[in-house]
């Protein structure tokens, strides 16, 4: 009786174990249109693809905006914003991704490269200029179109180019950006205001960040708050396997 017992405790804790090491997922279903609330710009760019040539060709540079569902026993305040209001860039561009598509991603909190981090870090620090405190989440809530394109072309610049913050030079190109008009930023400014303080201001901690990764379609990256709320699944399971712990004991008091 009392191995029997052991045994089911021993399951749950493993059981327990294995959902915390297994890398989580979700489905993610792409807004329509896609740049829901934020806009983009249209503009040209040029990549090195594996086996050393070079693509060029036409996409949307903007953040990406959509709804989290199916994440299981994740708690749905890992997204920031809410699994209603998912807001991402693309972190990848070798893959398509298209409005109103729905992708399964499996989630990696250590994703984001430092240079990533680096250029993330510059953007919250001028996006947040005259506030008491520089808001992580900044990058995610861009002002306008342009603003938008420039932070996603500087998170593609941080992935495909191994030095420097050049669209003119490197592994990494882009051409044709929106210009200022109306009163606002063209997207060049605000890429020239994010890059030249890269090199001053402090990097994003990977903790406010994580990568949605899958085969077939673009990955992303989202933001992620820097302390999780244990799933409920695991708590349930930690607490019948505590509970079958604190049971074996007292029988073994009494016998």
């Amino acid at each position: 009786m009392h191995k029997f017992k052991s045994n089911l405790i021993a399951l749950a804790l493993t059981a327990v174990a294995a959902t915390a090491m297994a890398d989580p997922v979700v489905t993610v279903t792409f807004d329509n249109p896609i740049f829901n609330g934020s806009g983009y710009d249209n503009v040209d760019i040029t990549f090195r693809l594996p086996g050393n040539t070079y693509k060029t060709e036409g996409v949307a540079a903007g953040r990406f905006q959509g709804t989290a569902s199916n994440f299981g026993l994740l708690n749905p305040k890992i997204f920031v914003d809410g699994p209603s209001d998912l807001f991402m860039y693309c972190y990848d561009i070798y893959e398509n991704i298209t409005h109103g598509q729905l992708v399964n991603y499996t989630i990696d909190f250590n994703g984001a490269t430092a240079r990533t981090l680096d250029f993330l870090g510059a953007v919250n620090a001028v996006m947040s200029t005259g506030q008491d405190k520089i808001d992580p989440y900044a990058w995610l809530h861009p002002l306008n179109g342009n603003q938008g394109a420039a932070i996603q072309l500087g998170i593609w610049e941080s992935l495909y180019d191994t030095s420097g913050w050049s669209l003119i030079a490197g592994d990494f190109k882009a051409t044709g950006l929106n210009g200022a008009g109306n009163g606002m930023l063209g997207t060049g400014d605000y890429w020239g205001l994010f890059t030249g303080v890269v090199d001053s201001t402090v990097a994003l901690d990977i903790k406010y960040t994580m990568v949605l990764r899958t085969s077939g379609a673009q990955d992303m990256i989202a933001g992620d708050p820097p302390t999780n709320v244990p799933e409920p699944g695991s708590l349930a399971l930690v607490g019948l396997a505590l509970a079958g712990l604190a049971g074996s004991r007292r029988l073994r008091r009494r016998n």
